[in-house]
């Protein structure tokens, strides 16, 4: 990642679990909660503790829930411009280059979704896509 790169990641995939730690001590990411994904989130949250100092949006988590008999797609499509509000070029410097999507795969309405949202490119992943602009 160089300085002018902002990863951000979205999970949308509700028994992600403990893999969450490790992306969140690398870049911001947005998680789903669920039984399974809620208790990590908690953790590592207690383990950031307070006063420590680091941007809180480059690195971390924001959770959000999930819509009753939502589909990973359906969330993705819900949260992206939450995520480029926040992590945006109104709301960050550098703005977002990258979002990380995992938990469902890139479909033709999310391709459209993430262009709307200034992304160029996309590279599919064994656990979703790359969003890039």
């Amino acid at each position: 990642m160089s300085s002018q790169d902002h990863h951000v990641g979205l999970v949308v995939d509700r028994t992600f679990g403990e893999r969450i730690s490790e992306l969140a001590d690398s870049f911001h990411v947005w998680v789903v909660q669920s039984p399974i994904n809620t208790p990590v989130i908690e953790r590592f949250w207690k383990r950031l503790g307070i006063g420590r100092d680091v941007d809180a949006l480059s690195a971390g988590i924001t959770s959000f829930e999930a819509m009753d008999d939502e589909s990973a797609n359906a969330t993705s499509t819900r949260i992206a411009s939450d995520i480029d509000e926040h992590h945006g070029e109104f709301a960050h410097d550098p703005p977002w280059s990258e979002i990380h999507v995992y938990g469902t795969p890139l479909s033709h309405e999310l391709e459209q979704v993430f262009r709307e949202l200034g992304a160029t490119e996309f590279e599919p992943t064994k656990d979703g896509f790359i969003s890039r602009r």
